[in-house]
């Protein structure tokens, strides 16, 4: 009996890391067939890596990208990722999954048009991919130790500039059905929270240090690929951004922001919302003191602000609600042009 208890645990092992080796094979040529075929296929992704290592046994199925590099064109913007080693893994026992894991990441952003660069090298980064009961896609991101910097080219230096670091970052996305969606139910959720964030660039006009930024978006309508076609019809058949709430926190004052945009016919920002705010005056103060903005000016922004706003209260902490608007190719406080707003297209 003994012998046949170990006989059958001996063959069960066996069968399992058998069956084990089999998946994984599979998981490879599904990975291959999914960055080679699926995501590049359209010429708008670019994917290279050096090799892929078999990792995760026994209960997961990891295959480890050595050295990936990602490239993604959307409108007049090209985003890059560059990792030195990104572990995929799958959990077949539970409801479908993919984890993407790297220890150190290189996030670049480039606007084709002026030529701008941005980039942000974060740590310990996470993406948790996973399908639902009802077929919607949840998207679970969060990484450690961010560092926003800026390329900075002129006629005496080439640089990049570190303007801003944050402790955490975090975002969820929810992507609609892919078979049962349509062009009026068809909506993107994201929200993200970015928690203890410090501004080294001293001449923006904005608090040095902020204790988080949260924020809930909604994308209603089919953007497609983010083409320049796709935008069109986006537009065209009613798309929007409901901007539902984005809170910018410190101690002495909020800021929060609501409203809808849409596009025009020029492919520019279109829509109304407000903003509250809480602890005005010491903000312009420290501007003043920082010296981003001049005393006179300091005064003069306070009263606009006044002229335009009404008084409201929210969780018990007095507010002023100042209304804005997004018509024409600029944005307005109440009757005031603030700046002007870029379009998709020249």
């Amino acid at each position: 009996m003994q012998f046949k208890v170990l006989l059958f645990l001996v063959s069960a092992i066996f069968l399992y890391c058998v069956g084990w080796l089999i998946a994984s094979q599979w998981i490879k040529s599904e990975v291959e067939t999914f960055l080679t075929g699926t995501l590049v296929k359209d010429g708008k992704i670019a994917i290279h890596y050096d090799a892929l290592e078999r990792g995760g046994f026994p209960f997961s199925l990891d295959w480890h990208l050595i050295n990936p590099k990602v490239e993604v064109n959307f409108a007049s913007h090209t985003v890059s990722f560059n990792s030195n080693k990104t572990t995929l893994s799958i959990h077949p026992f539970f409801k479908k999954s993919l984890i993407v894991q790297n220890q150190k990441t290189e996030w670049r952003l480039l606007n084709n048009r002026d030529h701008q660069k941005f980039k942000n090298i974060s740590e310990n980064s996470r993406l948790y991919l996973s399908e639902n009961y009802d077929g919607t896609i949840t998207a679970e991101y969060s990484a450690n130790n961010s560092d926003i910097h800026q390329f900075v080219s002129t006629n005496k230096r080439k640089q990049w500039n570190k303007f801003a670091i944050s402790k955490h970052f975090s975002a969820l996305i929810r992507l609609p059905n892919g078979e049962k969606r349509t062009e009026r139910t068809h909506h993107y959720s994201i929200s993200f929270k970015i928690h203890d964030i410090l501004m080294i660039n001293e001449s923006a006009i904005w608090p040095k240090d902020l204790d988080g930024i949260t924020g809930s978006i909604e994308l209603r309508g089919n953007p497609g690929t983010f083409t320049l076609k796709d935008l069109i019809a986006w537009r065209d058949n009613g798309g929007t951004i409901d901007i539902e709430r984005i809170q910018f926190e410190r101690a002495t004052s909020k800021l929060i922001v609501k409203g809808t945009l849409a596009l025009d016919a020029d492919l520019k920002p279109i829509g109304a919302g407000t903003i509250d705010f809480a602890g005005l005056d010491t903000f312009l103060n420290e501007q003043q003191k920082a010296g981003r903005i001049t005393k006179s000016e300091a005064s003069f922004l306070n009263l606009a602000i006044l002229v335009v706003s009404k008084t409201t209260k929210q969780q018990e902490k007095s507010m002023i609600r100042i209304p804005i608007t997004a018509q024409n190719g600029k944005l307005k406080m109440g009757s005031f042009s603030l700046f002007d707003l870029p379009g998709l297209i020249w």
